[in-house]
């Protein structure tokens, strides 16, 4: 954690806040087999959680959404990596490519995979799925939309809701990268 948002001691956090941390702190994310943890060793919240914990109205919302992209989606958790990874790169976030990396390994993507996304070219592509996700997630971090071609056969592909779903977590994860980047949070200094 840098100085630009000092560490909020368990001691000094509002009933509120305590548990909003408790959120992070027990419970599925928190479970032996997660990829990555969002509180250190010394109890301290990482990633996106460390700023959310300081409003309430905000850090409830995007702990509830969050949760729903992180386990509530229908598109396979190696498409959903592969996207956030994407994001990762386009937005040079070290503390999503941190996280999401090891998530990767978890979801499938090899190390080869995981070198091809950090340079910005695609993974292997197993599936329909896969490679629409890819090219969607592409045109989107391109700054585009999808023409009405693309639109029919990509919604075909995943079907409308699925679309619907990775547009959502691209743009979440864009919101996250940014969030990252301006409080200048990193991954844990044992990564580093």
């Amino acid at each position: 954690m840098t100085a630009r948002v000092p560490p909020l001691e368990l001691a000094d956090m509002t009933v509120q806040q305590r548990e909003f941390y408790d959120k992070y702190a027990t419970g599925v994310r928190a479970s032996a087999g997660t990829s990555f943890a969002l509180v250190d060793g010394n109890g301290q919240l990482l990633g996106p959680p460390a700023v959310w914990v300081l409003s309430q109205p905000l850090g409830l919302a995007l702990e509830r959404f969050g949760y729903a992209i992180r386990y509530e989606l229908r598109l396979s958790r190696r498409a959903q990596e592969i996207a956030i990874l994407m994001v990762a790169e386009h937005r040079h976030s070290e503390f999503e490519r941190f996280a999401h990396e090891q998530a990767g390994r978890q979801a499938g993507l090899s190390e080869d995979d995981l070198a091809a996304l950090a340079a910005g070219r695609p993974p292997e592509l197993r599936s329909a799925e896969e490679r629409a996700v890819y090219e969607v997630t592409r045109r989107v971090l391109d700054g585009h939309s999808l023409t009405d071609q693309e639109y029919g056969e990509f919604a075909s592909t995943l079907s409308v809701p699925r679309l619907f779903e990775l547009v959502t977590l691209v743009g979440y994860y864009l919101m996250l990268a940014t969030q990252l980047a301006v409080f200048d949070i990193q991954p844990p200094d044992e990564h580093t």
